[in-house]
């Protein structure tokens, strides 16, 4: 039997063995892996739910971070119009020009017909006075303080309370245009318009402007109730999930590619859900004055949880090619086995110049190097007030530079102690040589 014909027989035994082997373990029931793919499962179906509720927890039921959020909303047209509707209609109404100027004109009956023309005249200089109160600071400042009030009425309605400045009655939160109406009575007077201090604020009802109204304000009020405990960290523990499944699979290249895609998976749903809830964010606002506004106010709104969403198919991006890359795929393993050997050969050549002290120094440590690298990369997320995708790019950049650094400098050090191990036998082999001359 020639080589050629042992080589193949080696071959195709070796080849039955690992069919057998592989046969063996898809009959096998695996404990381990069925709970890895369970966890995995599990985490995946509350990654929405988790992310929405920590999301709202930290942007609508939190005063300061929900007004932070809105503000910038004092400075969209749309919003500016809305309001500036609302409060020149009431200011008009209740100024009555018209009627002011007829009873001041009706000892002179010749020029009662310049009252049209005077009227239209005061109530274009309230609109323009409404205008500038709305491009004014002053605004900027009214309007935090119309949606700290509203922030706080929407908390209370969601926890059953109806006290507070803004109200919430028969489904519908609406806020009280006063005190930006006085504003712009007091602009009026420095304008010159001195009877507009006498104008009466009108009552509370033809006031107000309707924020939201929603006949689901009672499941709302359930689903916060019961979700608001868990909101917080939910999050954190559907990560660990994560975290763990892939601890706990035997095929862990594998299953990282799983929960990368299963994140994505999950915040495409969230993201569905956003398209969903801006519909229904639009038909709650229609026929109100905040109709027009309703494309910015959800747009700033939801501002935070898009930028999650973004991070989130980030994330999952990463985890798969993380995962690809770690993997047995002939692909993967060509291209890991290039960057060894690319690392490798550099490293080789490093150990003989002044870098050789540095790659001994973390070849001797060089997993304590790659945990405190991951480590710091994971810190930089988690401890970041916002994760977004761009800043997980930029941590994962850099936390890739550095490993290959790491193990470039690993490289150098393996060299090096490969370089002295060869001096140290030469030297042992070195007098038998000499005395057998």
């Amino acid at each position: 039997m020639s080589d050629q014909d042992v080589n193949e027989l080696k071959a195709r035994i070796a080849e039955l063995e690992a069919s057998n082997e592989q046969l063996a373990h898809k009959r096998r029931f695996d404990g381990r892996s069925f709970g890895a793919w369970v966890v995995l499962i599990v985490a995946a179906l509350l990654l929405p739910l988790a992310l929405t509720a920590f999301w709202a927890q930290r942007t609508i039921t939190d005063t300061e971070r929900y007004v932070a959020t809105v503000a910038p909303l004092a400075q969209d047209p749309t919003i500016k119009e809305a309001v500036g509707t609302k409060v020149s209609t009431v200011l008009i109404d209740q100024l009555n020009a018209q009627q002011r100027i007829q009873e001041l004109l009706v000892d002179y009956p010749k020029l009662s017909a310049l009252s049209v023309p005077i009227a239209s005249g005061v109530n274009s200089l309230v609109q323009r006075t409404v205008t500038e109160v709305l491009d004014s600071d002053q605004f900027a400042n009214v309007w935090v303080t119309i949606n700290r009030q509203a922030q706080q009425a929407i908390v209370n309605a969601l926890e059953g309370k109806t006290d507070g400045a803004v109200t919430v009655t028969n489904g519908q939160v609406v806020l009280d245009t006063g005190e930006l109406i006085t504003l712009v009575k007091q602009a009026l007077v420095d304008r010159g318009l001195s009877f507009a201090a006498n104008i009466p604020v009108p009552p509370v009802a033809d006031r107000q402007i309707v924020l939201l109204q929603s006949q689901e304000l009672q499941r709302a009020q359930t689903f916060y109730q019961l979700g608001q405990p868990v909101a917080q960290w939910l999050i954190y523990v559907v990560l660990l999930m994560f975290v763990g499944a892939i601890l706990l699979s035997r095929n862990r290249p594998k299953t990282t590619i799983a929960v990368g895609v299963a994140i994505i998976l999950g915040m495409l749903v969230i993201r569905l859900g956003m398209v969903w809830g801006q519909n229904e964010v639009s038909l709650s606002l229609q026929n109100t004055p905040f109709a027009l506004a309703e494309r910015a106010f959800f747009i700033i709104l939801t501002s935070f949880l898009l930028d999650a969403v973004r991070a989130g198919f980030v994330l999952g991006l990463i985890l798969v090619i993380i995962g690809w890359f770690l993997s047995k795929g002939a692909a993967a393993t060509a291209v890991r086995g290039a960057l060894s050997g690319g690392l490798g050969g550099a490293g080789g050549r490093a150990a003989h110049g002044p870098l050789a002290p540095i790659g001994s120094f973390f070849a001797k440590s060089a997993g304590v190097w790659r945990v405190l690298i991951i480590g710091i990369a994971v810190a930089v997320v988690l401890t970041s007030d916002q994760v977004t995708g761009s800043l997980l790019l930029w941590t994962t950049f850099f936390a890739v530079i550095a490993l290959v650094v790491l193990e470039f400098f690993v490289a150098t050090g393996r060299a090096v102690e490969a370089a002295e191990a060869d001096g140290a036998v030469a030297a042992d082999e070195e007098p038998a040589g000499v005395g057998a001359g």
